[in-house]
């Protein structure tokens, strides 16, 4: 007797696990099999983030909303509660206001403290100063207009490595423009992290540590930027 689809599908769910579906994305030159494993789309809050600094963060028509224009640090660092580990692909959807200061669209990556209170538990230590980020494991991403060296603005990627603000790799390509959605996309398969907007490559790294795990935390300042449909996804073999 043939056995219905439906059936077939949930025989696959492991007992007492849930089932979730595997796709393919593109990024680069490289086709991965994922398998999504935390999504936000910010219409039920901000419960999954803990936010440090003095930006104005908040949540509208369905966008987390991150004005850093003003305040004495004017930046923010916003924290996903959730720890990740392995081989994974992190990407979410982002746009620069077109009244930004600047355009930095930043990240911080298997963050941990292995010693001592966590991050989260630390968060109130820290009022949102770049420097505060730089004495515990991170692997940091940076991406912002700038001056290339033939004196022209461009889009600058910067790799780093923390403790220590290490720079593992940097490159150039065309600028982004305010107004305009991006999409980006981080693969993490540690030591190596590559970046990729709008599934181009725009950056690479292998970095001289590996970090086993850790969670992640958007950075933002001096720029009004929106973000939606974060997503990290496990990297099938």
């Amino acid at each position: 007797m043939r056995v219905p689809f439906l059936l077939f599908t949930l025989l696959l769910i492991p007992a007492g696990g849930v089932f979730a579906e595997s796709r393919s994305e593109k990024l680069g030159d490289r086709l991965l099999k994922l398998e999504e494993i935390f999504y936000e789309g910010f219409d039920k809050g901000l419960q999954s983030w803990s936010i440090e600094g003095d930006a104005a963060v908040g949540v509208h028509e369905g966008w987390l909303e991150v004005d850093a224009r003003e305040g004495k640090v004017a930046a923010a660092t916003i924290w996903c509660r959730r720890e990740f580990e392995g081989p994974q692909v992190v990407e979410y959807d982002v746009r620069l206001l077109g009244h930004s200061i600047q355009s930095n669209v930043n990240m911080f990556l298997l963050a941990s403290i292995p010693d001592g209170p966590g991050i989260l538990e630390s968060g109130g230590e820290r009022d949102g100063r770049y420097n505060q980020y730089h004495s515990f494991p991170n692997y940091l991403v940076t991406i912002l207009n700038g001056v290339s060296p033939e004196k022209r603005e461009m889009l600058r990627v910067r790799l780093r490595l923390d403790p220590g603000f290490k720079l593992a790799s940097e490159s150039w390509s065309e600028p982004l423009v305010f107004g305009k959605v991006y999409h980006v996309a981080y693969l993490i398969e540690p030591p190596d992290l590559t970046v990729y907007l709008d599934g181009q490559e725009i950056g690479k790294a292998a970095y001289e540590t590996k970090l086993e795990r850790g969670i992640h935390g958007l950075r933002i300042w001096h720029t009004h930027s929106i973000y939606d449909n974060f997503r990290v996804s496990r990297v099938l073999k």
